[in-house]
């Protein structure tokens, strides 16, 4: 699922001066507050309330506003190498993009992106492209992506970031939002100059970006954003922020776990007798997250924070357009869809993905429940591009999406193509079966088991030490019960252990998930414990196994 695109919160920030009120919060010790007043937060709040209304009628309006959208980017690039070759001039409505721009990917594009990365214009988009995103997913060829992003991408993105806060703000009722500081978990702010373009990574790209009102209300500091070494870069931010009033955490949902445990380790060094977070930051409300499903992640949040009164806003974005997606806090499943800030979506039935001319269908012709592979047209010039998701609408009115895997990434010995939120769900029915929290997890397949034609899965998983299951054998009878609920083809090959053996789990080593995940993607803060392992992947992780005889 994707890179986390930050909030538009600020952008570098100011050293705050001693000066700055402090706020005392009761049992805790006085906290460094912003200098903005109360007055601000309010201001805000209203802002807030109008821009979510806006949202809100983009959602009922989605083929008036995808329309829209289609038109602007199409004539925006009616005069460039693609425009001309594609008809652009011609295209008056969807039924005419879809019929005379094809479905591409990565490889298809490559060659625009190479001549523009060499510093040409006029190819995709008429404007020069300075910036180009390291995604940290890769092509169907092997290769590296360095996707465009262009000044009006980061403009849409910044709109969209401001939508996912402003919507938590105007539910919250949150006023005094700006009187605390905001942490950002991202990657260092450094560029790789290459010929007339910069190479970085979407996140830090867009920390630099930020609005610079809110710069005084935006950690970490300049030199603390530049450490490149990402677990020493959480210590050092533990180390330093442990007495400012930090309201909100923005980052991949995946790492804040790791955060809040150090942040109680450096206080505890300095003598403090705490188990919470909410000892330390007790304002601490809220967790700007993406990059993947919270869900997983809530109990160990909750044991971390101390408490469950805190909100954790969950995002669905791309280095490939920004941000399309966000929490809106009505209880429903998936994410509110934003319709209106620059992206054009089409989707493709996984069903019919490999056919030589499979069914396009813009959003707001999508069905509820299907499973599709979703293509976006850009402000930086990709048209139509798949990028390797899949995703499906539990709402169509409004239009919520959820993650659910990646084309490349199910896992499947019969043609079950179980999906990555397959797996999430199922291990959610195994622990509240056999109660124990994870810390993260992923499933790959033996194939093959004891010589025989017959396979099975296996769930790799590391447990928090105070809610480790009673049983791993009874927790893979109840994550292989809840896979047979989910999947159909599954349950049929799973019968009588016809074509797939019952399932096994494999406990990882204290700390094992991190170390895995920090080896397999270089440090990479926008990398994720993948669900589904791929066989180099798996082989891996095997380092990281437990060793310890007293786990049944």
């Amino acid at each position: 699922m994707q890179t986390h695109e930050p909030a538009a919160l600020g952008s570098k920030p100011a050293a705050p001066e001693a000066s700055n009120p402090a706020v005392e919060v009761s049992s805790a010790p006085v906290l460094r507050a912003t200098a903005f007043p109360s007055l601000v937060g309010k201001a805000l709040l209203g802002v807030a309330h109008v821009q979510t209304a806006i949202w809100d009628r983009a959602a009922k309006r989605v083929e008036q506003e995808q329309e829209r959208a289609l038109a602007e980017l199409v004539a925006h690039a009616r005069g460039t190498e693609f425009g001309r070759a594609h008809g652009f001039e011609r295209i008056r409505r969807y039924a005419d993009f879809a019929r005379q721009v094809p479905i591409g990917d990565y490889d298809s594009f490559s060659p625009y992106i190479e001549r523009m990365r060499k510093g040409e214009r006029g190819l995709v988009v008429p404007e020069f492209i300075r910036y180009y995103g390291n995604s940290s997913g890769s092509s169907n060829q092997g290769r590296q992506k360095f996707l465009p992003i262009g000044e009006r991408q980061i403009s849409y993105q910044k709109k969209a970031g401001a939508d996912a806060l402003m919507r938590y703000l105007a539910h919250k009722g949150d006023a005094r939002y700006p009187t605390g500081y905001t942490l950002g978990l991202f990657p260092p702010i450094t560029m790789r100059a290459e010929g007339p373009v910069l190479i970085t990574s979407n996140p830090a790209l867009m920390v630099t970006r930020m609005p610079k009102f809110t710069a005084p209300m935006y950690l970490p500091h300049d030199e603390i954003k530049r450490v490149p070494e990402y677990e020493r870069r959480l210590g050092i931010i533990a180390e330093r922020y442990l007495d400012y009033d930090v309201r909100s955490i923005s980052g991949t949902t995946c790492w804040f776990t790791l955060m809040l445990q150090k942040v109680i380790e450096a206080a505890r060094r300095r003598g403090r007798s705490v188990s919470t977070v909410r000892e330390i930051w007790p304002n601490l409300k809220v967790m700007l997250g993406g990059g993947v499903s919270a869900d997983p992640y809530l109990p160990i949040l909750e044991r971390l924070m101390g408490t469950s009164d805190f909100t954790l806003v969950d995002t669905y974005n791309a280095t490939e357009g920004g941000l399309f997606a966000a929490t809106d806090f009505t209880g429903a499943p998936g994410m509110l869809m934003i319709p209106h800030r620059g992206t054009f979506f089409e989707f493709v039935p996984m069903d019919e993905r490999d056919k030589p001319n499979p069914t396009r269908v813009p959003l707001w012709g999508v069905e509820r429940d299907r499973l599709y592979s979703i293509l976006v047209t850009t402000v930086s010039g990709l048209y139509a591009y798949e990028i390797g998701d899949i995703v499906r609408f539990p709402s169509i009115a409004p239009h919520r999406i959820e993650f659910a895997g990646r084309t490349a990434g199910c896992l499947s010995v019969t043609q079950e193509l179980t999906t990555h939120i397959e797996i999430e769900q199922a291990v959610a029915y195994a622990i509240k079966q056999v109660p124990c929290r994870t810390l993260d997890f992923g499933a790959a397949a033996d194939v093959g088991v004891a010589g025989t034609a017959k396979s099975r899965y296996v769930l790799y998983a590391e447990f928090d030490a105070s809610a480790e299951p009673k049983s791993l054998e009874q927790l893979a009878a109840a994550f292989d019960e809840g896979l047979g609920k989910l999947n159909r083809v599954y349950r049929e090959h799973r019968a009588g252990d016809v074509a797939i053996l019952p399932p096994i789990v494999v406990a990882l080593a204290r700390g094992g998930a991190q170390r895995f995940l920090h080896e397999v993607t270089n440090g990479n803060v926008q990398g994720k414990f993948p669900r589904i392992l791929s066989e180099a992947r798996r082989e891996k992780l095997l380092a990281y196994i437990r060793q310890d005889p007293t786990v049944s």
